[in-house]
């Protein structure tokens, strides 16, 4: 990997921030900022943050001399434009490396004040990374960008960065209490109720053959067992997966996936016993999830693969009283046709539906769930039955060199209504699938001048986080 070096600093310590704005410029491949190295030509070891020509923010691990390069995250950015400057800032503190992006024409840019342990608002930026990292003992500084074959010329170079300059930060002292990911060993797929302040949750176990179980919380953070809330359906004695609940007309209706066949279940208690209606609804589909819109109107989405239907989203009205669907509105959504629901194999599956100012905001997962790329994205319609249109960043959740396959998820709001947070599971680690975690995270809608609202995870996270706000 070659580099031109446009600028150069040094920090102190292994508390430091480095601050740059760089212009994301058609002449280069990428552009970015190398830290904590040895060498800022041929570093032996030593990390870069880049900016790429496609849209993609990278962060690298650099050893021998630039040739050993381990890709510790890549994502999509939602806000990276050529010809645009961004100020981009690397924060180093207690091991956490932080990295923000700000458009330089943005009227919020980052407060200086900004730390770990603040709690992220709609005013604060939230990191493109968040990440561990190894102290590597080195403390060079460099603005590097790839230019391919060409030199750039003294001119170019001078117009592509600016305001370079390094800081120390203090230790950050013992932080209030937090929680870390995962927060549920052995579970995947999970949904999630809030009835009468306390949280169900209900997810594809990987040890119950048949059935499905529940733990309650009041912080989404701390779980406690609550035992089996349904028994084998349908005479189904494998492959329970993905169960998803609403409370409506004072009952409790589950949509099942057993064996690959999509059903409904009722009872009269959050946990149980559910019981099935007489049959299921369609075979060769799974990833039941109910959504009820502002008219009262109930809808399902699922995955199904069945005769004469091709693997795909859909969607359909359900009558009144939420068991019979109404076949002839029956909709496929979402297709698998994007290369980030492609990794392993073209899988688009796990709705979960949010309407938020006049629109609905469909969010699904890419991917095979063993894959490490794995992820999450959405789309949005006018209508429940849509059309809908991907958006162009996706995904918005995606691996990282510390959490695989990060999907199959549920929203919900904290305990006091004031922020949501996406519930979803990884791979076991980086190097085994099952049994798989479930973790918790922050996610916001963020406006955007003249376009809709843009959905934002802050995550997957592998550092300490505020609780939810209770």
């Amino acid at each position: 990997m070659k580099w031109q070096v446009l600028g150069e600093e040094s920090t102190s310590g292994a508390n430091f921030t480095i601050e740059a704005d760089l212009q994301l410029s058609p002449l280069l491949k990428w552009c970015g900022i190398l830290f904590m190295a040895d060498s800022v030509t041929h570093p032996a070891k030593g990390y870069l943050f880049t900016l790429t020509e496609d849209g993609f923010t990278e962060l690298l691990s650099l050893a021998d001399g630039g040739n050993r390069i381990s890709t510790l995250q890549r994502r999509k950015s939602g806000i990276l434009e050529t010809n645009h400057t961004y100020h981009i800032t690397i924060r180093m503190q207690n091991n956490i490396c932080q990295i923000y992006i700000e458009d330089t024409a943005s009227e919020n840019r980052l407060r200086k004040d900004i730390a770990l342990e603040a709690v992220p608002s709609e005013f604060t930026p939230w990191p493109v990374a968040e990440l561990p990292l190894e102290d590597t003992g080195s403390h060079l500084a460099a603005i590097a960008a790839d230019p391919g074959q060409a030199e750039l010329s003294p001119t170019d170079r001078d117009d592509l960065w600016r305001n370079f300059h390094t800081g120390t930060l203090n230790p950050l002292p013992q932080p209030a209490p937090r929680y870390q990911n995962p927060v549920l060993n052995g579970y995947a797929d999970p949904d999630i109720l809030y009835h009468q302040g306390i949280y169900y949750l209900y997810a594809t176990s990987s040890s119950l053959p048949a059935g499905y179980e529940a733990y309650t919380s009041r912080d989404l953070v701390h779980w406690k067992y609550a035992g089996k809330v349904m028994d084998e359906v349908w005479g189904m004695n494998r492959w329970y997966w993905a169960p998803d609940i609403i409370f409506r007309n004072g009952k409790f209706y589950m949509l099942v996936s057993a064996n690959e066949h999509l059903g409904i279940c009722v009872s009269d208690s959050p946990l149980g016993p559910f019981l099935p209606e007489p049959g299921y609804l369609f075979d060769k589909s799974i990833d039941g999830h109910f959504f009820v819109d502002e008219d009262g109107e109930v809808y399902i989405f699922y995955v199904s693969w069945r005769e004469g239907k091709t693997y795909a989203l859909y969607a359909m009205r359900m009558e009144h009283d939420l068991v019979t669907p109404i076949l002839s509105t029956e909709t496929m959504v979402i297709r698998a046709t994007e290369t980030w629901e492609q990794q392993q194999a073209a899988v688009a599956e796990a709705p979960y539906v949010l309407w938020h100012r006049g629109k609905y905001y469909l969010t699904y997962s890419g991917s095979h769930f063993e894959s490490a790329g794995y992820a999450v994205g959405y789309a949005i319609a006018d209508t429940p039955l849509g059309p809908y249109t991907k958006y162009e960043r996706n995904p918005i959740l995606s691996y990282h060199y510390k959490a695989h396959g990060p999907g199959h998820h549920c929203i919900v709001s904290s305990p006091d209504g004031k922020s949501l947070f996406i519930v979803y599971h990884t791979h076991h680690d980086t190097s085994t699938v099952q049994p798989r975690n479930i973790c918790v995270d922050r996610l916001r809608f963020v406006p955007v001048k003249g376009k809709d609202d843009r959905l934002e995870v802050y995550g997957p996270t592998v550092t300490p986080q505020p609780y939810p706000l209770s």
